[in-house]
């Protein structure tokens, strides 16, 4: 049989973890009130598809990923009556252009493109496989640095 004063102990221990626990905020709020809202906008496909895959990239942070589902991590969809620059989507010839903000370009994120995908745009630090850029080659896109 156990001590009664063993068990004590054990319980004493238990209740000041959860309440220190309880006391110590699971975030600061200085971190919750510098996020600023992202703004998000989706005018077509590939605009939503852009952003799925950027959420799939943030969530691929365990952080993020807890922030995204706790709501602390904000997106604001872009208000129809804001002046918007022209989508990297459009291109005058017809053909679509994606763009990719961060990470790493490879061949199977190529054979899940949109129909019609043409180019590319690549923000600064996205790497291509090389078996990425045998796909685009084989594809007919194009890549476009900026």
């Amino acid at each position: 049989m156990i001590d009664k004063s063993v068990l004590r102990d054990l319980v004493k221990s238990v209740i000041a973890e959860e309440v220190a626990a309880i006391r110590e905020p699971a975030h600061p709020p200085a971190a919750q009130e510098s996020r600023a809202a992202e703004t998000v906008r989706i005018g077509n496909d590939a605009d939503l598809v852009a952003f799925a895959r950027k959420v799939l990239s943030l969530a691929g942070d365990p952080a993020k990923a807890k922030e995204i589902a706790a709501g602390r991590y904000p997106f604001r969809l872009e208000a129809a009556g804001q002046a918007a620059p022209k989508p990297a989507s459009q291109i005058s010839s017809g053909q679509q252009s994606l763009r990719v903000e961060r990470g790493v370009v490879t061949e199977t994120m190529l054979n899940k493109l949109p129909r019609g995908t043409a180019r590319l745009v690549l923000a600064p630090g996205v790497t291509i496989t090389p078996l990425a850029k045998d796909r685009a080659r084989a594809l007919g896109l194009t890549f476009e640095r900026t």
